[in-house]
């Protein structure tokens, strides 16, 4: 009986690992493309997944000049994490905590502004919040598509 038990053991240990966590790559594929936000001045681009990976870009302009950018890329791991470059700066990673057909929360509660960064679809609207933690000091980013320039 022990016997049996150790080579069951055995084949079980020495199996693919196939869980519940492997997730879909393109899962994150609603937020891709080109999104202007409301107030006119911030853009959002993200690419199409590359095995998972997305990449992006914000870009908030006044007077036709840059006066904030960054870099972001999503990694896929079993849950994504977000990883922010402010200004060229980072990574500050925020992986996430939550994650639905149409939403993603990241979280860095180690990280003093942002937080939290949640992203969601609704319809043909991407829609993005910022804030701590506990959700004090809220700002919201409603935004349409664009095309690329």
């Amino acid at each position: 009986m022990i016997r049996i038990s150790l080579c069951i053991a055995a084949l079980i240990a020495s199996a693919p690992a196939v869980t519940a966590q492997e997730a879909d790559p393109n899962r994150l594929n609603w937020l891709t493309g080109c999104w202007q936000g409301d107030d006119g001045v911030t853009r959002e681009v993200w690419s199409d997944s590359e095995d998972g990976y997305h990449f992006g870009y914000s870009i908030v302009l006044k007077n036709g000049h840059a006066i904030f950018f960054e870099q972001m890329r999503i990694d896929p791991a079993p849950m994504p994490v977000f990883n922010a470059y402010p200004r060229g700066e980072g990574p500050f990673p925020f992986p996430a905590i939550s994650l639905t057909d149409a939403e993603v929360v990241f979280a860095n509660p180690d990280h003093d502004f942002p937080q939290k960064i949640t992203y969601w679809r609704d319809g043909e609207t991407l829609n993005a919040r910022i804030s701590r933690m506990d959700d004090t000091s809220p700002a919201a980013f409603r935004f349409t598509a664009c095309a690329v320039d």
